[in-house]
This record gives structure tokens, sequence and C-alpha cells, in this order.
């Protein structure tokens, strides 16, 4: 394990992610699926009951939502992250609402198996390597022929200001993660988080000790380099260099600092 990945491990063993509010069936179907899944899906052009018989990676997997919405539709769900923390909170969410994942503790970069997959998502994970187009290679690897893979990262526009903010943090808290939480609970939080979620979002938000930022012509490059086809994203950009390029220009001013893109592999 590098010390990036270290470090960035640590931050999530003491404040799991994104340790969502599923309290009943509603909150896991409905609620998830309209404030996050949806998005998700469009860009791989799929649907809830598409997912049904087939195999499906989570890469980063956090707390498990996306793991057990994917199983809760029918598929045969594997799901990998590094912090035990998250994965005893996704595996305490699947028993709730019996549903079989078969969960792993484990790098990306280091993952074996003998199964191919009809569909990878790997949702706000790799920003937080060391090596993020390295560990893409290793998930198209064990993508099927026709089967999709879907990425969720920072942007290089969308994220300025907020890496500007990120900044001002460090300045006035350094790199410590415990100091940086309370300089962001008092100064952007009021004084309190309101929940647990609260807490983990301004973790992974504010406190990470590490982030990328990407774009999304230098994704289509992987994916060309990984015989992969574009399908689709999330803002909607394209594939032509100049219109990806004004699309992201448009997020640098919605403050837009996270985009999904999928594509098919051949």
């Amino acid at each position: 394990m590098d010390e990036i990945t270290r470090s960035v491990n640590m931050l999530y063993e003491r404040y799991p992610y994104p340790s969502l509010p599923i309290r009943n069936e509603r909150d896991l179907v409905s609620k998830l699926h309209a404030n996050v899944m949806s998005k998700i899906l469009s860009t791989a052009e799929l649907e809830p009951r598409s997912l049904c018989g087939k195999e499906v990676l989570d890469a980063g997997c956090g707390t498990g939502e996306k793991s057990c919405y994917f199983s809760y539709h029918g598929a045969s769900v594997t799901a990998l992250d590094l912090s035990s923390s998250s994965l005893a909170a996704g595996r305490r969410l699947a028993e709730k609402f019996k549903l079989k994942v078969d969960f792993n503790q484990c790098d990306i970069a280091e993952f074996k198996t003998e199964k191919k997959f009809d569909h990878i998502f790997c949702l706000g994970v790799l920003h937080h390597t060391s090596d993020p187009c390295m560990r893409f290679h290793v998930l198209a690897g064990l993508c099927k022929p026709g089967g999709t893979i879907t990425v969720g990262l920072y942007n290089r526009y969308g994220r300025f200001i907020h890496r500007a903010r990120r900044l001002w943090i460090k300045l006035n808290a350094g790199e410590d993660i415990q100091k940086r939480m309370s300089f962001v609970e008092t100064s952007i939080y009021r004084g309190k988080f309101k929940n647990t979620h609260e807490q983990a979002y301004a973790a992974d938000k504010y406190a990470n000790p590490y982030e990328s930022y990407h774009s999304v012509g230098e994704v289509i490059g992987w994916f060309n380099k990984n015989n992969i086809t574009y399908i689709g994203s999330h803002p909607h950009t394209g594939t032509g260099k100049l219109q990806t390029f004004l699309s992201e220009l448009k997020w640098l001013i919605k403050r837009n600092g996270f985009f999904i893109i999928s594509g098919r592999k051949n």
C-alpha cells in the first residue's frame, strides 16, 4: 500500500463514507434512485431492471449503499473497498435487507478474480488514488466484451472553486485530519455536524488528504487505450474536443465539480 492509499484509507476508517441514512426499503430503492442511481445508470443506458442476473462490480463501494441497490434489483454483486469500517457498514446494510453482496477488502490495483463483469461501477474513487489511469486499466480488464464501465471523477475545471476552499482550510488547519475537521465544523457547519452522513460528507469533501482532477477528454483517452467506446456522461458533454472543453468551462461557472462517464467494452 503506497503512502497516498494509506493516508486516504485512514480518513475512511475514521469516517466511513457515504453513510447515507438508509432506514427502510423506500430509502434504499426510491430515494437512492432519485438522488443518485438514476444519473449513474442513465450514462450507461441502463435501467434498474436490466441489472437482474448480471455480474456487477462496485469498485470502491464505501458503506455499500450502491452495492445493496444493485443486489436488490437482482444483480450478482462483488464489492471492493479498502476501509474495514466502510465494509462493516456495508455488510450490516446488506444483512438488514437480506441482500447478498460479496464484500472484499482490497485495493483495485491488487484485486484478483476469475470473473468477468457485465457492469463495472467506480464512483468517486480513482481520484483518491496514486495512479487512476492504471487502476482504470485493471477495471477495464475485468469487463466482459459488450459490458459497461462507469466512473465518476472530480472535474479539473468545475472543482476549481472548491480547490481554493481546500487550500484555505489547509492554511488554517494544516494536514492533520482531526484539526481540519474541527476547523470545517466551526467555520463551515456553524459549530456542529447534524448527523453521521453530514460528518462523513464533510470529511470526504474537506479533510481528504489527497484528490486529483480530471477532464472528460482525458477519460475518453483512457477508454480509447482500453478498447472502450464512449456511451454517455452526466452532465452531458459529447465527445468532440471543443465540445467537451466548452461544456467543462460551463461547469466552472456552475461549480459542477463531479462528472460521471460510461463506456462499452468492444
